[in-house]
């Protein structure tokens, strides 16, 4: 088929990590956004007895730190490795993404067209993009939740920080503020966006929450994923138990609750982040508590008091985080998210703050 690469490249970047290696088959998956990502079939058993795997170009202008974030992931990948093999019970072939080394110990292969890295094939799981029931969520938390237990004990130094400040929620508001004040698109007087502002101040005490505890003490700073959601973690076809939790780019130095406050976000509300009708936009109980569940049953031990007492604090800051980001970029002129109509960036405001209004009400916040 053809390919966004040569083949004569694709088979350059994989000789690197096998060397001699004949490539029988390539084929290029068209469902990613950044990366450029291929099947490579060689016909010789290689890298612990694969036949199949997963060759990908990083997109170097998404991820200009493409070294730094190699490095996260590899040590990611090289712990996980770790644990399998010294768990007699773990499916080795299936339970980690394995990043694999070239030939001669490198990360990947650092070239003009981007980052080319290669891991095992995950045989046997899919991806999919929504959690329908409370069981595919419980499913989907307790896959994320075991990826940070794992982690917890991953010996320093500390991960590169490849997004400064990604999930400081202070600063978000601050940049929001400074926005307002700004007015570089000429909308900081229009009553709507005027009344989202007022919106998000009420609640920055409960958007700070999670951040203050760090701060005091309470919980301390982890490995997280930072793009937790259910189309992040590879399924069992079969029985849709969780296999693997995938796309690790954005690993880097966090909180626990940032992760399972995404989970909560992406889950907790039946209606897309940009519904216009807020009225349409409840957080479900029932799908908090099955989160709250399968994330406790791999993580609970590892995570202190204040970390299980927030949980539900979780997804209010993250929600309210990213309608702060929603806002802040309608008052720059949409310049960071993409639209897709007028005045998206505000619907998108908008509903956060609806979903983190109902969390608020419905959910028993620490």
């Amino acid at each position: 088929m053809a390919t966004t690469h040569s083949l004569e490249t694709i088979r350059s970047a994989f000789d690197a990590f096998f060397p001699g290696a004949p490539v029988q088959r390539v084929a290029q998956n068209l469902g990613g956004h950044i990366n450029q990502t291929y099947f490579v079939e060689t016909t010789r058993r290689a890298g612990g007895g694969c036949r199949l795997f997963v060759l990908q170009c990083v997109n170097k202008h998404v991820f200009p730190n493409a070294l730094g974030l190699m490095e996260n992931v590899m040590r990611i990948s090289e712990h996980l490795e770790r644990k399998s093999q010294a768990d007699p019970a773990a499916d080795h072939r299936r339970d980690h993404l394995h990043y694999l080394r070239t030939a001669d110990g490198r990360l990947g292969v650092d070239t003009d067209a981007g980052f080319w890295r290669l891991y095992r094939f995950i045989p046997h799981a899919e991806g999919r993009l929504q959690a329908e029931t409370p069981a595919e969520a419980r499913a989907a938390a307790a896959a994320f939740g075991r990826f940070q237990a794992l982690l917890a004990d991953m010996p320093p130094p500390r991960l590169v920080e490849t997004i400064p400040h990604f999930h400081d929620t202070r600063r978000r508001y601050e940049a929001l503020e400074r926005a307002f004040i700004e007015n570089r698109a000429g909308r900081a007087d229009e009553p709507e966006a005027r009344e989202l502002l007022d919106g998000f101040r009420a609640m920055r005490p409960l958007a700070l929450s999670v951040q203050k505890s760090f701060e005091r003490g309470e919980m301390p700073e982890r490995i997280t994923h930072n793009d937790a959601k259910y189309s992040n973690v590879l399924v069992d076809p079969d029985d849709g138990h969780p296999v693997c939790v995938i796309d690790l780019d954005t690993c880097m130095p966090g909180l626990s609750l940032h992760d399972f406050g995404d989970l909560m976000r992406s889950m907790c509300a039946d209606a897309p982040e940009d519904e216009p009708d807020v009225s349409k936009i409840v957080a479900r109980p029932e799908m908090y508590e099955a989160l709250a569940e399968g994330f406790l049953s791999e993580a609970g031990s590892v995570l202190t008091p204040a970390e299980r007492r927030l949980l539900p604090n979780g997804g209010a800051v993250m929600t309210l985080e990213v309608g702060v980001r929603f806002l802040t970029d309608y008052f720059e002129g949409d310049h960071y998210f993409r639209v897709a109509k007028p005045r998206h960036n505000l619907v998108r405001a908008r509903s956060q703050l609806a979903l983190a209004r109902s969390m608020a009400a419905v959910l028993p916040m620490g």
